[in-house]
């Protein structure tokens, strides 16, 4: 996903879920000497694509239980770890190549750049429960697509 870094953000993935067709977007923060925003390098938002497609923040509950996530900085190095609240144990590494944000992970035991999670969800008490992930991506060597299914996702 390519986007000028003078735009200040740049695509990562998408998260959608079986729940209905709101998506939640990932991008990286770009600063204006063309790095990854130390003070916030990734950001997390609604499109409320199942109403009218507006633009929403996740709420707190969301955040810290369900499509939040954590981030740490790699040494020295320009890039960021980056772990999703639903599955901490798939990190996932963020950096700028070429003027693109790429998510890195492993798929299916491949390094990939990771394009879209979609969750299949059932009706919770106070936030669906997710059944499984499906992680979808292109692998970093080859080109080829990448898949896997997690189930157990937390």
């Amino acid at each position: 996903m390519q986007a000028s870094a003078q735009d200040g953000y740049l695509p990562m993935f998408l998260l959608e879920r079986s729940t209905n067709a709101n998506v939640i977007h990932y991008e990286a923060k770009v600063a204006r000497d063309g790095h990854l925003d130390p003070r916030e390098p990734v950001i997390a938002y609604w499109i409320m694509a199942a109403r009218d497609g507006h633009r929403e923040p996740l709420n707190i509950l969301e955040r810290t239980k369900a499509y939040g996530f954590g981030i740490r900085r790699d040494g020295s190095s320009d890039s960021y770890t980056m772990t999703l609240v639903a599955n901490s144990r798939k990190p996932i590494r963020v950096y700028i190549r070429d003027g693109m944000a790429r998510a890195e992970t492993s798929i299916d035991g491949h390094q990939a750049f990771l394009t879209r999670i979609f969750v299949t969800t059932r009706k919770g008490w106070i936030l669906d429960d997710a059944l499984s992930a499906e992680l979808y991506g292109v692998d970093v060597l080859t080109g080829e697509l990448r898949y896997e299914k997690l189930v157990h996702v937390r």
